[in-house]
């Protein structure tokens, strides 16, 4: 039960669960949709020139995409490996996201050093990189030994049981629907037994009688037969009311209030705490990128997520107005200013 494998020095990865299994789960997928856009939604800041990079990391894809692919694996696997290409003055070019089955993590014997072992599936083959050029960002690395420090865990590590029971559930719900609501009518002889080739005549003929151009035409009953409709059964209401333990299961195990995920509440209040809440969850996993590139690139970087929670300004408008009121404000009309204009609403 665990995200990875250790052989020979090398740490393997070992995907408990995997992306495309994992994002067919509809809460799985609102989770890591909602924090990989919000993350990449962030203002990045860091000293020229290596801010360019980061805001523009490849060619092939733009800065949003790429910055919400790599929270989407941090998120699915607990590790996300870029690559780093620099020019001749070792400053960062290009940035490249790899996926974490194709990364193998091998510790140097005397345990001072890691080496990257990627293995493209394409004509570039395997290529071996050094710390310095492989930015490994990782969740919740446990630290119980040596090993375990280096690699992170997803938090789909906690949720293997909870999703297993969802689908099962789903399934059941859906064959549970399917048999229940499919239109079953019932129709009674009067009096003597029936060959199975009387039956089918009599069921060929009444639905010959009742369907295409004779549907919702009046209905002639004989004597000699009466028919009912079965009715859906009442437990099938009573099991569907019990299936949202998955959303919050899932919201639980990512941090994210359950009531932000489905849209509940409408007190200001209480919205106002909730946008908090989840702030405080978006900087659990802002601060694994921040982190590592300050580490990597040797300059200091900054994922400013306010724009995403924040998103009509409201509440930096808000604050600033609080902070400006009063016989003493704790700031000057001049640096309210510049804190509208640093957000971009002036």
């Amino acid at each position: 039960m665990s995200s990875f494998i250790i052989s020979n020095g090398q740490i393997l990865p070992n995907h408990l669960v995997s992306a495309e299994y994992a994002l067919k789960n509809s809460d799985v997928f609102a989770v890591i949709n909602l924090l990989s856009s919000d993350v990449a939604s962030s203002t990045i800041s860091a000293t020229p020139p290596f801010e360019n990079v980061l805001k523009s990391p490849s060619p092939l894809i733009s800065g949003y995409n790429f910055w919400q692919s790599v929270t989407a694996s941090l998120l699915l696997s607990g590790n996300a490996y870029v690559t780093v290409q620099r020019d001749s003055s070792n400053i960062p070019t290009r940035l490249e996201l790899v996926p974490p089955s194709d990364v193998n993590v091998i510790l140097a014997d005397d345990a001072n050093s890691l080496t990257y072992t990627v293995n493209y599936q394409d004509e570039r083959g395997t290529i071996n990189y050094p710390a310095s050029n492989m930015l490994h960002f990782r969740l919740l690395s446990t630290g119980s030994n040596q090993t375990d420090s280096l690699i992170g865990i997803s938090p789909l590590q906690s949720l293997v049981q909870s999703v297993n029971m969802q689908d099962f559930a789903s399934q059941l719900t859906l064959s549970t629907l399917k048999n229940a609501i499919n239109p079953s009518i019932r129709i009674k002889v009067a009096e003597g037994a029936l060959s199975a080739e009387e039956k089918e005549a009599t069921r060929e003929a009444f639905e010959k009688a009742n369907t295409g151009a004779n549907a919702g035409r009046p209905l002639v009953e004989d004597q000699l037969y009466s028919f009912d409709s079965l009715q859906i059964n009442s437990d099938v209401a009573k099991f569907l009311s019990t299936m949202d333990f998955g959303k919050t299961a899932v919201a639980e195990a990512f941090g994210v209030p359950s009531n932000y995920l489905n849209g509940a509440g409408d007190e200001q209040s209480s919205l106002d705490m909730v946008k908090s809440l989840y702030r405080n969850t978006l900087r659990r996993y802002t601060m694994p990128l921040e982190g590592e590139l300050t580490a990597k690139l040797g300059v200091p970087v900054d994922f400013d997520e306010s724009s995403a929670v924040d998103a009509d300004n409201g509440t930096l408008i808000s604050q600033i107005q609080k902070l400006l009121s009063g016989t003493t404000p704790a700031i000057s009309p001049l640096q309210a200013q510049q804190m509208l204009q640093k957000r971009g609403v002036l």
